[in-house]
């Protein structure tokens, strides 16, 4: 018997007796919460279905580019303020990261059909975690969302009236409405705008967090089959065994660059986005000449927050997908070695071939193909944007005075 043999059925043995898959896709949480927010990425069941989906999404997709565009003609009336421009580089991060979805919509639902036919391979125990992950991370993002629109909800409005219909529909006529009017109005439209622009950005986050704790999953679940086929064999290993390991291993690795294609570009504007919100949040706290009202502190803190927790998240998930896939290969590397002495030479020119091509391809997610995303880039993150919170501290000379007072 070889491993070729056993690959016609390689989840045998003790995992035969897991919990059948259901036809529920584990991501369904976090993909049907992105459809209330706008963002449809399976495709809907039946014609009327389909019809409204594609309307509510075309509509959402209208007012992404209505609230990018009229923060940019905002900046050609008004001077650059900390706040708006930290909220002003949200809203556009949201609309580019929304855009690239739809752009790379194909290559993502194979990327999350991929998801629901590995996680059916794993046992009961390990799915329930991983559903059980999913909804957790959903929670959050729900909850980040709520607080998001709470602040706007419950704070006092402290906005230029005339700056703040210049960029709406009802500029010429908000002055025949009353105080009470204006503020209603002000309150509803941020809400709305908060809850697709900060809802979509986190629930995306969310969603690929997920994926990549799941293609950690894949190399974990494929290394612990491996290893358990591999006890089944003769003694001797055959040249079959270790390119029947290579391709399933490949076809892994595929997947993964499959998701890194969609993701790059996203991860690095995203990574861009936290930098200047950092710098411009901080600029905004240090700064003594601006008024800070309470919904101004709490949205800073809200920001910061999520941005740490994205930095963090990203970075600790996805270099764990490394650490997995390489994992695979120590370990058939360790058993070869174990299981037998140096007597097939073709054997070990096959593994030393699988290590080659992953020292030059790795399996791994980057930010826009440049970088690896990992523990080692967070720290780098971290010393890049404390050294450019003090260069910017350094040139603002009112921050500089709070700071030193």
């Amino acid at each position: 018997m070889n491993l070729c043999e056993i690959k016609v059925h390689p989840y045998t043995g003790s995992n035969t007796r897991r919990q059948e898959a259901t036809n529920e896709h584990p991501l369904k949480p976090i993909l049907n919460s992105l459809t209330i927010l706008g963002l449809n990425i399976e495709e809907p069941s039946g014609p009327a279905k389909k019809m409204i989906y594609h309307f509510y999404h075309l509509l959402i997709i209208l007012c992404f580019h209505y609230w990018a565009l009229s923060d940019i003609v905002w900046y050609f009336r008004n001077y650059i303020q900390e706040d708006t421009l930290a909220e002003s580089v949200t809203v556009w991060a949201s609309v580019v990261t929304v855009d690239l979805m739809i752009l790379k919509r194909k290559s993502l639902l194979k990327v999350i059909l991929t998801v629901k036919k590995e996680t059916e391979k794993l046992n009961s125990s390990e799915q329930r975690k991983y559903r059980h992950i999913v909804w957790i991370v959903c929670l959050m993002a729900w909850t980040f969302i709520v607080v998001f629109i709470t602040q706007n909800l419950v704070f006092n409005i402290h906005v230029d009236y005339d700056k703040y219909f210049s960029n709406t529909p009802l500029y010429f006529f908000y002055h025949t409405m009353s105080k009470t009017q204006r503020d209603l109005f002000i309150r509803m439209d941020r809400s709305i705008e908060t809850f697709y622009i900060q809802g979509v950005l986190t629930m995306i986050i969310g969603l690929y967090v997920l994926l990549c704790i799941n293609a950690k999953m894949w190399f974990k679940n494929f290394n612990l089959n491996c290893e358990s086929m591999f006890t089944y064999l003769d003694s001797t290993l055959h040249v079959e065994d270790v390119r029947c390991f290579k391709a399933t291993f490949d076809n892994l690795a595929k997947n993964v660059k499959r998701l890194d294609n969609v993701f790059c570009q996203i991860v690095a504007m995203w990574l861009l986005m936290i930098l200047v919100i950092l710098c411009v949040r901080i600029l905004f706290i240090l700064n003594p000449l601006i008024n800070k009202t309470d919904m101004m502190i709490e949205v800073t803190v809200l920001a910061l927050s999520r941005a740490i927790t994205t930095l963090f998240a990203v970075s600790f998930t996805a270099g764990d997908v490394y650490k997995e896939s390489k994992a695979c290969l120590n370990k058939l590397d360790a058993i070869i070695r174990k299981k037998d002495p140096i007597r097939d030479v073709a054997v070990y020119h096959e593994v030393q071939l699988a290590f080659t091509i992953f020292s030059f391809f790795p399996v791994h997610l980057t930010v826009w193909k440049f970088s690896s995303l990992n523990k080692a880039f967070l720290m780098t993150c971290i010393g890049m944007m404390t050294t450019y919170i003090i260069i910017c501290i350094q040139l603002n000379p009112n921050a500089l005075k709070s700071l030193i007072g």
